[in-house]
């Protein structure tokens, strides 16, 4: 799951039927279409929702859930029933409606924006997505707030002034749901997914974490070492950590290179005033995107209005800061004594992120590139035909596993490759590297219309992902304020030529490259050895 999300980084949503749209006649026709004009685009229509006084009492009956008293529940009435006998008659199963997954858009009195798409499935998805994360905290001498964004991940779904903790827990336990909460870069996002039955409990306790958090002491106190435990499962997990090695090595101390953990000299910044005037600066409505799947969205945007109308929220203090990410690149080695192999990522910059129709044409690039593991196994799906594995898994016994990686952010980004082996053949590896970097512009018509028909194909499949297509839509309508359907996406694909991989390889491979090495570094060469490979 990780690994789509992270191939994909791209919004899609309104998926059509497959075959009907992509006849020979339509793909045709899309391949002359504009690739820059399909990225841009038009801005979205969003329906102004006005607050609007309404009697609790009345509200309250609108709610199938008893706050106060938790019961044993029911008796199972189909407990001793086999699962031979069927236990539906044809008047219990409900008639048939289709399904209808246009996305739909409201925006509230107070500016948060929401956005919701209907699939008919009983169980449903709410995420609330923060414009705020490692990239936006303020490090300098009058300010540190390195760690901030993980501490409010630490903090959330504890006691607000509404409910404490255990009311919070209980509460999510009888109707089922499940919450979390996760901070990355550039977006915190507070999750949740339930029954569509209990959306007005789950909507009120997510705002209402929002909003009306206490920090209290005691809880602070008992959460302190889960700052340690996570930066320490962080440096456990091999391909995270070299991810976060990549970016605070390409990015050296600014925006995207800052780290997304807190370290441990500054876990005595971890206090309730702190935390709280860092959601001051950035948990504005304005600054927030709701989105639903499988919910109607008239549902979800009464309630929502509901959660907010009754509360003065934090008041917008214009757009966040945005400071232009400084590419540094360079070089850092890592030594695992636990890990007897050699873990080598390069990496090199790649300008405007999600806000460039470039995006589309790495994407492509990286699907043509694949990667796979010595002892992969299966047909095309598993990237048997992509370059990486008939060219370097196919013909280099040194190389135990080798990928290559796309990771865009708003403004910036990186892409690179990452390959594993033995480390007396680290030299060998670093050059089979830089043979395959400098082949990407040469590719032939045969791999670019496999690449795009098996990004075509990882799509439409990854659309029926809800947390996929959740944060996909979240994040375009914060970084691009629209988003791309499905069809739009794949004209954009269709589109990309080998002259326009040919123009993005060319100009990323002229900035400085990024080398991580981790693990077993016995071999490794030094970073001015390593370029003049790559040259």
């Amino acid at each position: 799951m990780k690994k789509n999300i992270q191939t994909l980084r791209t919004i899609f949503s309104e998926p059509n039927v497959f075959k009907k749209f992509y006849s020979k006649e339509a793909t045709k026709l899309k391949a002359s279409t504009n690739l820059e004009k399909i990225y841009k685009g038009e801005k979205q229509n969003f329906d102004k929702i006005v607050f609007k006084k309404e009697n609790i009492e009345d509200i309250i009956k609108e709610v199938k859930f008893d706050y106060y008293y938790f019961n044993e529940g029911k008796k199972n009435k189909y407990k001793d029933i086999p699962l031979n006998i069927a236990i539906l008659n044809e008047s219990d199963i409900p008639p048939y409606k289709p399904v209808d997954d246009k996305l739909h858009y409201s925006i509230l009195e107070n500016d948060l924006k929401i956005i919701s798409t209907d699939k008919n499935n009983g169980a449903c998805s709410i995420g609330l997505y923060v414009k705020c994360g490692s990239r936006y905290e303020e490090i300098n001498n009058n300010i540190n707030e390195q760690g901030m964004s993980v501490m409010v991940e630490n903090m959330a779904f504890h006691s607000t002034a509404h409910l404490s903790h255990l009311r919070i827990i209980k509460s999510l336990e009888k109707i089922g749901a499940s919450v979390m909460c996760n901070a990355f870069r550039e977006h915190i996002v507070y999750t949740c997914e339930c029954l569509q039955e209990h959306l007005p409990i789950v909507i009120n306790l997510l705002i209402g974490n929002v909003l009306f958090p206490r920090f209290l002491s005691w809880e602070m106190k008992n959460n302190v070492n889960r700052l340690n435990i996570m930066r320490q499962k962080l440096f456990e997990n091999s391909e995270v950590y070299i991810t976060e090695l990549l970016h605070n090595t390409a990015w050296y101390n600014n925006t995207l290179g800052n780290k997304l953990y807190v370290c441990e000299s500054n876990i005595e910044n971890y206090t309730a005033d702190n935390i709280r005037n860092f959601m001051l600066k950035h948990f504005s409505p304005k600054n927030m995107t709701l989105v639903g799947v499988n919910i109607a969205h008239e549902e979800l945007t009464k309630w929502t209005a509901r959660a907010f109308q009754d509360y003065v929220a934090i008041p917008y203090s214009g757009p966040t800061k945005e400071v232009t990410p400084k590419y540094t690149g360079g070089f850092i080695s890592v030594e695992d004594k636990n890990n007897k192999k050699t873990y080598i990522a390069i990496a090199y910059e790649t300008m405007g992120g999600w806000k460039s129709h470039d995006m589309i044409t790495l994407t492509v690039l990286q699907t043509l590139m694949g990667g796979g593991g010595s002892f992969s196994t299966g047909g095309p799906g598993k990237g048997m035909y992509s370059r990486l594995f008939l060219n370097v898994l196919n013909n280099c016994n040194f190389v135990e596993s080798c990928m290559s990686f796309s990771t865009q952010h708003s403004d910036s980004g990186l892409f690179g490759l990452y390959f594993t082996g033995e480390p007396a053949s680290t030299t060998d590896i670093i050059k089979t590297m830089a043979t395959e970097f400098h082949k990407m512009d040469k590719i032939t018509d045969e791999e670019l219309e496999r690449a795009k028909k098996s990004l075509k194909g990882f799509i439409w499949m990854s659309l029926e992902y809800k947390s996929i297509l959740m944060e996909d839509i979240a994040r375009q309508m914060m970084i691009m304020n629209r988003i791309l359907s499905g069809r739009e996406l794949c004209d954009a694909i269709d589109a990309v030529t080998k002259e326009d991989i040919n123009r993005v390889v060319k100009q990323f491979l002229k900035t400085k490259p990024t080398v991580v090495v981790y693990g077993n570094i016995s071999y490794s060469p030094y970073y001015d050895e390593i370029c003049k490979m790559l040259a």
